[in-house]
């Protein structure tokens, strides 16, 4: 009788280790079985690939900078024009605007990106007349630059590399032979302001990028 209680007592005694081990080895079991979390599932449970998923706030998509943009001319392009109202020293003041055409189609990467016969405008930097000051012998000069495009009915402010155009030199005509008598040794002095005249092709160069829509 004595014995029977010992044993008792000893299988009450192990009772608590083998629940705990029991719902251990439960446990492990139910972990093994579970397949592993994909971090790669969004809220809805879909699986997103790394193109697919939204650029950080902070930084540029990686996809995004390996695709050209269709729409930007970018800093340097060349912008061949023709003018269509001249410009001279003579008659020009800072601020004055005249207009011109693209003479030529704007080509980056293989596409048209600005039409040959686009519309431009431009505007007068500088200027001076040439002799303006008493006694002076200085000849006129200009600077210009081009301010916009007219592309597909709006107005697209662009920058633009400068172009200064400076008068000659002061010559004197000597009279053509058999001319009539009593004329003086020497004509006036030719002009020496500078004339861009209409159809008078120019280059110029964007300073900045710019985007056409």
């Amino acid at each position: 009788m004595h014995a029977r209680r010992l044993e008792l007592i000893s299988i009450r005694a192990n009772m608590p280790y083998r629940a705990a081990m029991s719902v251990l080895i439960l446990s492990l079991l139910c972990g093994c079985g579970r397949p592993p979390a994909d971090k790669s599932l969004d809220a809805s449970g879909s699986q997103n690939l790394p193109f697919d998923r939204q650029p950080r706030s902070t930084g540029i998509s990686p996809s995004q900078s390996l695709i050209p943009s269709t729409t930007k001319l970018p800093e340097g392009t060349p912008i061949p024009v023709r003018l269509e109202s001249p410009v001279s020293s003579a008659s020009a003041h800072a601020g004055d605007s005249f207009s011109a055409v693209v003479d030529e189609p704007i080509v980056v990467d293989g596409q048209t990106r600005v039409a040959g016969g686009t519309r431009a405008t431009g505007r007068v930097l500088e200027a001076r007349a040439s002799g303006q000051a008493e006694n002076s012998l200085e000849p006129g000069y200009v600077r210009i630059v081009l301010v916009s495009f007219n592309v597909k009915g709006k107005a697209i402010a662009i920058e633009t590399s400068s172009i200064f155009a400076k008068g000659g030199s002061r010559d004197e005509r000597k009279p053509a032979a058999g001319a009539a008598s009593g004329t003086g040794q020497n004509s006036e002095p030719r002009s020496r302001d500078i004339v861009l005249g209409v159809d008078r092709h120019l280059n110029f160069r964007l300073a900045q990028t710019v985007d056409l829509e």
